[in-house]
């Protein structure tokens, strides 16, 4: 294909796109912001409903990249068969396999638009938007989570019923000391936790060691190899969006962790999948440009191109979800669906292009 009518087929792909992207990153900050508004003002001023979407979109445009392609080659096929375009082409020798072949790079920039926004940008912005939603709590002061919390922080099991918005003070804690080989060594139970120099020091705590009658009352004990204030903070109130190192630690075990490796293994399953997204939505719009402009079926044809990418989505959520939870494996969870719509849209297209 002549690299000028590429140009031209990703200029229009990519114009659209954009388009449909911010038009949905802004219905749905609205939509939020309506929710939320009276929340925002309790907590600042006016200026503070736009700090508060600001730090939002980050997440919203994430999630939005992979529908934005698919409207967008949608309403650029639809453009393309329209004005005849797409006739001519095909009509030249230029078949969709390389048409879509041209738009292939935008598919490329738009899926590392989608993993630089949400393993890179959007796990700062909902960690920033946390810390300035909580900023008006006693920071030293623990906050009653609405479910105990329990970790692993190395051989380590700690649970704590509340958590401090600087993450320095717990309390209602339940400690779990492991050997290196994962037996249990000792149970600590403490009223309160407070990180400092030497590290964690429990205070009221009864202590039962491994075959003991009874528990023990102690004053204070020390837990120095314990998680950052940082880490609690994070871990006590998580984002939705994690980075690929936070991914990755969890996956080796490395920190403190509050959820299992089928979870951090499935994370990053689903990370490589969703860069092939664009290029799978480019695929289930394509046949949306074939008919002609006043031929019946054309609004049909993008129809069901929307519908399965649509449905896409929905299932590779509903996977993902029951693999973060160690139903399916990761390989399963992250990759079983893109096979099945991608033949699914390529036999459309072989139907149409026979």
């Amino acid at each position: 294909m002549p690299l000028v009518l590429a140009r031209y087929l990703t200029g229009i792909f990519l114009g659209r796109a954009a388009m449909v992207l911010l038009g949905l990153a802004a219905l749905l900050q609205l939509l939020d912001l309506l929710d939320k508004a009276g929340d925002v003002l309790a907590r600042g001023g006016v200026w503070d409903i736009g700090r508060y979407a600001l730090l939002r979109l980050p997440s919203t445009l994430g999630q939005l990249v992979p529908l934005a392609v698919l409207v967008g080659a949608i309403l650029t096929f639809r453009r393309l068969a329209a004005s005849l375009e797409i006739t001519a082409m095909r009509a030249s020798g230029i078949g969709m396999g390389r048409v879509m072949v041209a738009l292939a790079p935008a598919c490329l920039l738009a899926g590392l638009l989608q993993l630089g926004l949400q393993s890179g940008l959007a796990p700062r912005t909902e960690r920033a938007l946390s810390d300035w939603w909580n900023h008006r709590e006693v920071q030293d002061q623990p906050l009653a989570l609405r479910r105990r919390m329990w970790l692993r922080s190395g051989p380590d099991i700690l649970a704590a019923d509340a958590v401090s918005p600087d993450g320095t003070a717990l309390s209602g804690v339940l400690l779990v000391r492991r050997d290196t080989i994962g037996r249990v060594a000792l149970r600590i139970a403490a009223e309160e936790a407070r990180h400092g120099a030497e590290g964690w020091r429990l205070t009221g705590a009864r202590v039962l060691h491994l075959g003991a009658a009874r528990e023990v009352a102690s004053p204070d004990v020390t837990w120095p190899e314990g998680p950052s204030p940082d880490a609690m903070r994070s871990l006590a109130r998580p984002s939705e969006a994690q980075g690929l190192q936070d991914l990755l630690r969890g996956e080796r075990g490395e920190g403190p962790v509050t959820r299992g490796p089928a979870y951090f293994a499935t994370r990053l399953h689903a990370v490589a999948a969703a860069a092939l997204a664009p290029f799978l939505m480019l695929l289930l719009a394509a046949p949306s440009a074939f008919g002609l402009p006043r031929q019946r079926g054309g609004g049909w044809r993008a129809a069901v191109g929307l519908a399965l990418g649509l449905g896409y989505l929905v299932a590779q959520g509903l996977f993902l979800a029951i693999g973060e939870a160690g139903g399916f494996g990761p390989l399963p969870a992250a990759w079983s669906m893109l096979p099945c719509f991608a033949i699914a849209g390529l036999l459309r297209l072989w139907r149409e292009e026979a």
